[in-house]
């Protein structure tokens, strides 16, 4: 990652959190410009693990003024990628720490990045030709439903992809049907999206294109999220038929399910937020802090039931907030898996990114989440600055600042900032999908070499160097590579085969 130079002081970033600790025009301009350019980026490394630990003790104000001198290195304008790195991150952690106090935090952020909601989607496009990761997604997953498709007649596949969807692997899954010895199968597509909107201009596409390509076809669209799928009604749902070879295609959305059963239990606000009290007593010196509490619990003169309530509002220890957590989002997880086996399918090709962000503890969710964004960020800027001419350049980096803004930081914030039903990206490692699926009673379907050698191809026509498709230690799954640091896998799944009336793996 590039270390920005002497001469660059940024401004602070321009969300509504970054306005609560914008820095004083005469507070640390003087140590930044004394710094080399190495020193810092070292000193900007180490602010902003300093800050994440002060943010995680809920330390206001230590963590306020690691957040000031944040903000004299680094921006979201800055033209280096750390500066805007850290200016993400910064972004996270103020919001965190403001989530310590729910009044003022749904005051501040609710409304946070609504002028530029709109351009989310044209940002994600963007991402998408930016980065090669759903392109190899999408061909990998289209190569392994092809093969297990292999004679089948009536084909029925299924996408719960939501967001990251998109018509061009469908498309793509055309031809190679079209192609295949003994023609085209009847072939179904159902897909599962929020957006109305989107469902209807993707029926559209690829109703137009079968017709071009002569492919019995037929389009079904179901206006949800996948966490809002009921388990017990899915076969009724995804109108799954008898007599069709399922498949089912799932990019980026799967973890989401981790945190859907948090909303339906009653929040603990110990576990991410503080009473007036307990602000002062992080914010001030240990004594006056505790006398503070101590005088406050007698005057209240506890009874058993105000005793319950005031229990509620002290943090938990970090064990029983993640059994609390992991309970209810294991069983969500494993209902719809359950779900999904009892289809069926011939297949499920599964694509995640491949990083620890369902940690329970905050610090190692925040230092996974640093290196992995921060590899992220470099592609970007290997895109932005790769291509020509000048004129090029500037709409690559217009684009790459659009993503990292409205896609990127949004999932950091995700990541570092929430908790709860809210903490959406809960990204974990093929490994631990691996236990999860099998604990349902699916099991490992093998990636082949043929698949991941289409996608090599396709990374070199495209001229994406620095980027690689590898198995993993099993040969059974792919990762898709920066510079030999996998940031997303993709594997496969069936029902496990059934052995003396038990299911394999249940």
């Amino acid at each position: 990652m590039d270390i920005f130079p002497e001469d660059t002081v940024s401004s602070a970033t321009s969300s509504p959190a970054s306005s609560l600790y914008t820095p004083s025009p005469h507070g640390y301009g003087s140590w930044v410009q004394e710094l080399s350019h190495d020193q810092q980026g070292v000193q900007l490394i180490g602010l902003l693990y300093q800050c994440a630990a002060e943010v995680g003790a809920g330390a206001f104000d230590r963590a306020n003024h690691s957040l000031e001198q944040i903000t004299q290195l680094a921006s979201l304008d800055a033209p280096h990628t750390l500066q805007r790195l850290a200016a993400v991150f910064a972004d996270a952690l103020a919001r965190k720490l403001l989530n310590r106090v729910p009044g003022l935090s749904r005051a501040l952020l609710s409304t946070a990045n609504s002028p530029e909601s709109h351009l989310i989607p044209a940002a994600r496009r963007h991402m998408f030709d930016m980065l090669p990761f759903m392109k190899l997604a999408y061909l990998t997953t289209n190569h392994a439903i092809m093969e297990a498709m292999e004679g089948e007649r009536f084909v029925h596949v299924v996408d719960l992809s939501g967001e990251a969807s998109n018509p061009v692997q469908w498309i793509a899954l055309f031809h190679a049907f079209r192609a295949r010895r003994g023609g085209p199968p009847h072939l179904r597509i159902t897909a599962v999206n929020e957006s109305k909107e989107f469902l209807a201009d993707m029926a559209g596409v690829l109703a137009r294109d079968a017709e071009a390509l002569d492919i019995p076809f037929q389009f079904a669209s179901v206006e949800a999220r996948l966490d809002d799928l009921d388990p017990d009604a899915l076969r009724h749902v995804l109108r799954v038929r008898s007599g069709e070879a399922l498949a089912i295609s799932v990019v980026a959305q799967l973890h989401r399910l981790l945190a859907a059963d948090d909303a339906s239990r009653r929040h603990v606000p110990g576990s991410s937020c503080l009473t007036p009290v307990q602000i002062m007593a992080r914010s001030s010196p240990s004594s006056f802090g505790d006398l503070l509490e101590r005088e406050l619990n007698t005057r209240l003169q506890l009874s058993p039931d105000t005793s319950s309530v005031i229990s509620s509002l002290l943090p938990q220890s970090p064990a029983a907030a993640a059994a609390q957590q992991q309970r209810p989002a294991v069983a969500k997880l494993g209902s719809f898996l359950q779900a999904v086996r009892a289809l069926s399918p011939k297949i499920m090709v599964v694509a995640e990114p491949e990083a620890n962000h369902n940690a329970a503890a905050f610090m190692e969710r925040f230092e996974e989440a640093l290196n992995y964004y921060a590899s992220l960020f470099d592609c970007l800027e290997r895109a932005s600055s790769s291509s020509s001419p000048a004129a090029g350049q500037g709409r690559w980096r217009a684009e790459r600042a659009r993503v990292e803004r409205l896609v990127l930081r949004e999932e950091v914030c995700g990541v570092v900032a929430r908790e709860g039903a809210e903490r959406k990206e809960r990204h974990e490692r093929l490994a631990q999908w691996g236990r999860r699926m099998e604990a349902t009673g699916m099991e490992k379907v093998g990636m082949s070499y043929g698949g991941m050698m289409e996608a090599r191809k396709l990374l070199q026509s495209l001229g994406w160097g620095g980027y690689d498709v590898v198995h993993d230690a099993r040969g059974e799954a792919f990762f898709f590579c920066w510079h030999r640091k996998p940031l997303y896998s993709v594997s496969a799944w069936r029902p496990a085969a059934c052995r003396h009336g038990r299911l394999a793996g249940a």
